[in-house]
């Protein structure tokens, strides 16, 4: 940290100056006036000598009597002589007689209480930050008295205490105020919590390097380990909402362990799953794509089932904190991969201090289903206008009960004759299944039509952490929690149990070696499908009459009446389904919600070992590290016979795995001290190999069969199943290194460059090289704010520009021939032709800001403007079918974003006790579609995948305007 050695430097100086000044000054009354005295670990004897030299005075006492070679420290300005040996010898009296000053042991008070009252003690001990870094210049005070002193460059402090029972306060700007009782013969280490926005800030950048928040050029914003924990969530991304300017996520009504899509300062690509920010845990790049399963759009009998993405697997309880580096020049060093941003998490660690901890958490949460859309509650189901009265059997082979017309009229739309009290209506609930008797009943708008299938969801969680320090540089923590969901929908929801460890311990004097790994069991026995959808519990719900109870699905599947005869029946002399009006492939949704699952079973661990190693060179340091994602999935999708769609019923497995390795070092020089310690360089060269390997398997079962036996050999005669296997991997090596300055902790300089030379793309276009320069200047130091207006604790000028390139998938370069599954044996040409001499995309971005704290940093905001231009996209061309393809992929089209981010923070109290802090932020995004390539028809939009949720909605793209847009 530059500014560190800088306060070291200036602490030093102050030190000695003051103990010049307190040196020269001398006592001229006839009584010792007011001493000045600072020493620090020397005997009483010594001090007695200082005094003397100071006053003039000569002290007498006998030798056997005094203290002589007790140790004390102290730092008195303008004390009586008599404060300071009371402070450092409270059993001794002290009384003057000319130039001469008498010590003898204090009387003994008959009062033992009062005596111990009385009695000063010494008290020792050092204080960090949550970090475990020294705070400098900490005021360290007894409770309820003016006795205080402040921490050295070290963090450490001495301080004499007096009464039975001592408390010491520790307060520092920035940080909420600590109050522990003193420990008297064992040193104190004591810990400070940031309180909101603190002047030197550490914030965690690119390649895990803390960096002061004030010397960054560019846009990074912190999220706490409390921040995230404060609430529960079933997707603690959720928790993000908010809390950071230009950060939006979006989930899909897709489940309880549904994706979530979190993307920084609008869409960078044409491509839409390319948008997003790439998650970085502990320097380390996770996967948190997501697989989907499924064969079509949403609209389809096989609609795609979302079981969750990476990214939301990670557990909160074991994050420390979260950085969002969202601008290019944040992320450069990253490469590729985060040119759309990152999100920067750092996980807990073993604890600072000696000793262990044990901490146990435990929450429930409640969910229940709300807003539901405002239904019309007068005229009920039809599509006459009310011209006949609604019946609901047909009757053809039997005879019409009393009352009832032999023939039907209903329809899913609501628009027939309207609800009336007294009206008795022909309705399924008309018929008892028990006696076959028919009798008409009212004709009424039912409540629960719609919201009656939903349940109220509990979440339980519960978390075991055990932290341990030897105090001799060896720390560790494990952390176990399981969490256990019942979803708002019957028969679902899904359990978690993750195990967090971290280790570190120093090998030696030069070399400190780093560990931590994470492990997440995840287990479903149904996520539904959702959307609009036939394979969708709520599909027929929507197509649903509106004067039918939920309760009547329900009693039909648990009474056991969704079988053959019923499915065919339509309605027709007592046979027949709640929802055969209107539907040819009549559905049940408990039928669904119990039999048509879809499960998983997922282990997944990912981790990270870093080996720190420093040279006799001072400030030359090598980090070399290694870490992991690996996540394998076994997935299971079936549907019962009469499921619409599938009569007879299907089957589908499926295995996953997927495989990322880094590989990196980073060779760094820090010099704060040059130039006369007014400038401040750091300097780092490191590089990186990634490697990424996708393995998909997955057989389907289109009819079944045996029914209620879901295996893959369960195929119907005549029939075969449909397999379907994929393998890919991805190799990325890359060379990088910037260079940090800056000049009296006011001047801010930072230079990035990386080259990345990427497998997925042809020879001579595999390599790209990218750099980035961001600056900031301190306006408060520069124009002496602190003097002139002191209410201006920091006033901050940045900007920052960067061009970063983006690859293509692997396999993009060559066309293959695939295996039909029409014809065995047969294969078949790619419709979408690829291209050798694709090049990659190139992201160019600007970005520019101020950031203010005023009041001791009680109120500030933090406003920044920014322009992005990606160029060379890379898209789909729609091309001559005599070319036998109907697409190309080529590089063309440029989208530009430009925008602003306000970010408020404001603390209206703060006390040791109680903190109420605002934080409000604002952004707007300008997105457009400037081109795509030459000759496109500005009204034919550019569409990536058609019917992506079936024929009833489109993600579109027209020039000149926002793109996708749904």
């Amino acid at each position: 940290m530059p500014s560190h050695f800088t306060i070291k430097s200036i602490s030093r100086r102050m030190l000695w100056v003051m103990l010049l000044c307190s040196i020269a000054t001398l006592s001229l009354s006839a009584q010792p006036a007011g001493i000045s005295v600072s020493v620090k670990d020397v005997t009483v004897k010594e001090l007695l000598k200082q005094i003397e030299a100071q006053s003039g005075y000569t002290f007498a006492y006998a030798n056997s009597q005094i203290p002589l070679d007790r140790r004390v420290s102290v730092n008195a300005v303008d004390m009586s002589v008599e404060a300071i040996i009371a402070e450092v010898m409270p059993e001794v009296s002290v009384r003057t007689e000319d130039k001469k000053i008498l010590l003898s042991p204090r009387k003994k008070n008959k009062d033992n209480k009062k005596e111990k009252e009385n009695m000063r003690q010494t008290v020792t001990g050092t204080v960090y930050d949550e970090n475990g870094e020294p705070v400098i210049g900490a005021t360290v005070m007894q409770r309820n008295t003016s006795n205080a002193v402040t921490t050295d460059i070290d963090g450490h402090f001495t301080i004499n205490v007096g009464g039975s029972e001592p408390t010491i306060r520790v307060s520092y700007i920035g940080y909420t105020p600590s109050e522990v009782k003193a420990i008297v013969g064992k040193p104190m280490k004591i810990k400070l919590k940031g309180s909101g926005i603190n002047l030197d800030e550490v914030v965690v950048t690119a390649l895990g390097i803390t960096r002061e928040q004030k010397s960054l050029g560019y846009a990074v914003s912190k999220v706490s380990s409390d921040e995230l924990n404060n609430s529960v969530s079933g997707n603690w991304l959720n928790n993000l909402n908010g809390k950071v300017a230009g950060l939006s996520t979006v989930g899909g009504a897709s489940g309880p362990t549904g994706s979530m899509r979190v993307v920084l300062r609008g869409d960078q690509s044409l491509n839409y799953g390319s948008n997003e920010a790439l998650f970085v845990v502990d320097g380390v790049p996770v996967s948190s794509g997501d697989v989907g399963t499924g064969s079509g759009g949403m609209s389809n009998t096989d609609a795609t089932v979302d079981f969750g993405n990476g990214a939301s697997e990670i557990n909160p309880e074991d994050v420390e904190s979260v950085s969002v580096l969202k601008g290019p020049a944040a992320t450069a060093l990253y490469g590729s991969r985060a040119a759309n941003g990152a999100i920067v998490i750092t996980t807990k660690r073993g604890r600072d201090t000696k000793g262990v901890g044990v901490t146990v958490n435990s929450s429930v949460t409640f969910e229940k289903a709300m807003r539901f859309p405002k239904f019309q509650k007068v005229y009920g189901p039809g599509n006459d206008n009310g011209y006949k009265p609604f019946a609901a059997w047909n009757f053809s082979r039997t005879e019409a009960p009393e009352g009832f017309e032999s023939g039907r009229n209903a329809s899913r739309y609501s628009y027939g004759e309207a609800f009336g009290y007294g009206k008795l209506r022909n309705q399924f609930n008309s018929y008892n299944w028990l006696t076959g008797e028919y009798t008409l009943t009212p004709f009424e708008y039912a409540d629960d039509w719609y919201s009656g299938i939903y349940e109220t969801g509990t979440t339980y969680k519960n978390n075991v952490t055990l932290t341990s320090n030897n105090g001799k540089g060896t720390s560790a923590r494990v952390s176990i929690t399981d969490t256990r969901n019942s979803w708002i929908m019957p028969n679902t929801g899904y359990q978690n149990q993750t195990v967090s460890a971290s280790f570190s311990t120093k090998m030696g004097k030069w070399v400190k070696f780093n560990a931590k790994v994470n492990y997440l069991h995840k287990t479903s026995d149904n996520t539904p499908v959702t959307g609009y959808s036939t394979s969708s519990p709520t599909y027929y719900i929507v197509w649903g009459l509106t004067s039918n109870s939920m309760r009547l699905y329900k009693d039909e599947y648990f009474s056991g009446r969704v079988n053959s005869a019923n499915y065919n029946g339509g309605c027709k002399d007592g046979l027949g389904m709640v929802n055969s009006l209107g539907n040819s492939q009549p559905g049940n949704p408990y039928h669904q919600l119990y039999e048509a699952t879809n499960s998983i079973n997922k282990s997944r661990v990912y981790g990270t070992m870093n080996l720190m190693i420093s040279f006799p060179v001072k400030g030359l340091t090598l980090d070399l590290r290694g870490g992991t994602d690996i996540s394998a999935d076994f997935r299971q999708q079936q549907k019962p016979f009469y499921t619409p769609g599938y009569k007879s019923g299907f089957y589908r497995e499926q295995n996953n795995r997927d495989e990322e390795t880094n590989i990196d070092f980073l060779l760094k020089y820090v010099n704060n001290r040059m130039a006369g310690k007014h400038l401040a360089f750091n300097a780092a060269f490191g590089g990186n190999n990634m490697s990424r390997s996708v393995y998909r398997s997955q057989i389907t079962l289109d009819k079944l069969g045996e029914p209620g036996v879901y295996n893959a050999s369960n195929t119907p005669t005549g029939e075969t199943s449909r397999p379907y296997q994929w393998r890919s991997k991805k190799v990325v090596n890359s060379f990088y290194g910037f260079i940090s300055a800056s000049w009296d902790d006011t001047y801010f300089l930072d230079l990035t460059a990386r080259n990345d030379w990427s497998s997925t793309l042809g020879r001579g276009n595999w390599s790209f090289f990218y750099p980035s320069v961001s600056a900031s200047i301190l306006l408060d130091k520069t124009l002496n704010l602190q003097e002139v207006a002191p209410q201006v604790n920091m006033l901050k000028l940045r900007a920052s520009w960067a061009n970063v390139g983006n690859d293509t998938s692997p396999y993009s370069l060559t066309d293959a021939y695939t295996a039909s599954s029409t014809y065995p044996g047969g294969y078949t040409y790619p419709t979408n032709s690829s291209n050798y001499y694709i090049k990659p995309e190139n992201v160019e971005s600007w970005e520019a800001g101020l950031e203010t704290m005023f009041f001791m940093n009680r109120f500030g905001f933090d406003v920044a403007f920014y322009n992005s231009s990606t160029t060379n996209q890379i898209v789909n061309a729609v091309t001559d079918l005599m070319t036998g393809a109907s697409s190309k992929k080529i590089n063309a089209g440029e989208i530009r974003n430009r925008g602003i981010e306000i970010a408020l923070h404001a603390v209206p109290v703060r006390s040791l006790d109680f903190t109420w802090s605002i934080d409000i932020n604002w952004s707007r995004n300008w997105n457009k579609l400037v081109s795509l390539e030459d000759g496109w028809d500005i009204r034919t939009p550019y569409e990536q995948t058609k019917n992506l949720i079936g024929n009833y909605g489109r993600i579109l793209s027209y020039i000149g305007e926002e793109m996708n847009i749904i």
